[in-house]
């Protein structure tokens, strides 16, 4: 398979961030940005009015159904404004990193390297937008099939809506659900528009970053005294490629926090309705939580890579033949070994580093969130019963 070149890498990526509204070759916010994303917020104050409005322990099970839409809306909005404070950061790291791919291309041994790594994000940026559409286009178009079914069965058309909002005005007619769902489904795309572009710039970008430090693994491995003269050269590589490591991190650790955050209280949720609710919201639950856990599970992974990618530069270093090379060229090695010891990492702000760890203590706080709904829960009428 042709190994992608960094347009076509980024090609999605910068559609959808023009459409959006912050285009990569403009610092200039456009106005679309506004166009979309103040009707999602607004749908996010609905989403939260009605939860608020519904706030009782009688319809504790319902909240928790309601739960995992807010959230992800919430996290879709909070990634995307962060990414907007960080755009020239993005520019300039997406120019630094495509400069190091044209080397890389220009280098066969340098291609077969990391062709698996480019083959593999290439096919991650374009399914992965593909099943978020596919999932929120089912998800947004169910509310048609219900109400036809509805009728069928009852002869009665009850007008739902795809997500449950407070509203000043009633929907129990044409016109105004009409007018209700197209604006729901318009904020459900966006929603996803923003939250799949994030994550696949996460994914892109730090696999690229990645394959400059196995570059520099392999080229530091094949040092020998006849040319340790390199050495020099790859310290200001490995300097360089820190420096955009660390880039990566500022761009991306409020995001990574929102994910971490909120991610427990989706797994949470999703798993209570899933254990306790009924058995028509299986499906759907199943679908919601799979995407969600697929989403922490990429982040982990590629977090885990860049620890790994950036740590092993000590070894490759000490398996060259560092012993044949003079005293300058061995102090050099040191204190490459020495500063590869401590590897970059994506983390949280601070709070929590992103890798496999981070996955299994989200998964560790979701259960004990889980645990302590399933406690706490009374299904209704049971109260009641025991009153008796």
């Amino acid at each position: 398979m042709d190994i992608p070149k960094f347009e076509e890498l980024l090609k999605q990526i910068k559609m959808n961030f023009w459409l959006m509204g912050i285009p990569f070759d403009n610092p200039k916010i456009q106005i679309r940005y506004y166009v979309l994303l103040l009707p999602l917020s607004l749908m996010l104050i609905e989403e939260i009015a009605f939860f608020g409005s519904r706030m009782s322990s009688e319809n504790f099970l319902e909240l928790t159904q309601l739960a995992p839409c807010i959230c992800i809306g919430v996290l879709s909005v909070l990634k995307i404004l962060a990414l907007t404070v960080k755009r020239q950061k993005i520019y300039e790291l997406t120019q630094n990193l495509e400069c190091l791919h044209k080397i890389i291309l220009n280098d066969t041994r340098k291609t077969e390297l990391v062709r698996k790594n480019l083959v593999l994000i290439k096919f991650i940026t374009k399914y992965f937008f593909v099943l978020n559409a596919v999932l929120i286009f089912v998800y947004n178009f169910s509310s048609p099939v219900i109400i036809a079914y509805n009728y069928i069965v009852s002869n009665e058309v009850q007008f739902v809506l795809p997500y449950a909002v407070l509203l000043p005005f009633k929907t129990d007619s044409w016109i105004p659900w009409l007018i209700v769902y197209v604006y729901s489904i318009f904020c459900g795309f966006t929603c996803v528009l923003y939250y799949a572009t994030v994550d696949v710039l996460y994914c892109v970008l730090t696999s690229l970053v990645c394959n400059n430090f196995s570059l520099i693994s392999f080229k530091l491995q094949k040092v020998n005294r006849n040319t340790a003269h390199l050495l020099k050269e790859v310290v200001k590589e490995q300097q360089y490629v820190l420096k955009l490591a660390e880039d990566l991190e500022n761009i991306f650790t409020a995001p990574n926090l929102f994910n971490v955050l909120i991610g427990s209280v989706e797994i949470c949720a999703l798993g209570f309705n899933l254990m306790i609710g009924d058995l028509t919201q299986i499906p759907g639950c199943i679908l919601f939580l799979s995407s969600v856990l697929l989403q922490i599970l990429i982040m982990s992974v590629f977090g885990e890579n860049l620890i790994s990618e950036s740590s092993r530069i000590a070894e490759a270093a000490f398996l060259c033949k560092w012993y044949e090379m003079d005293q300058k060229s061995k102090k050099t090695i040191l204190t490459i070994m020495i500063r590869s010891h401590k590897p970059k990492k994506l983390t949280a702000y601070k709070f929590s580093v992103i890798g496999y760890g981070s996955f299994s203590k989200i998964i560790s706080t979701s259960w004990s969130y889980f645990t302590i709904l399933r406690t706490v829960y009374t299904p209704p009428g049971t109260k009641f019963q025991d009153d008796l």
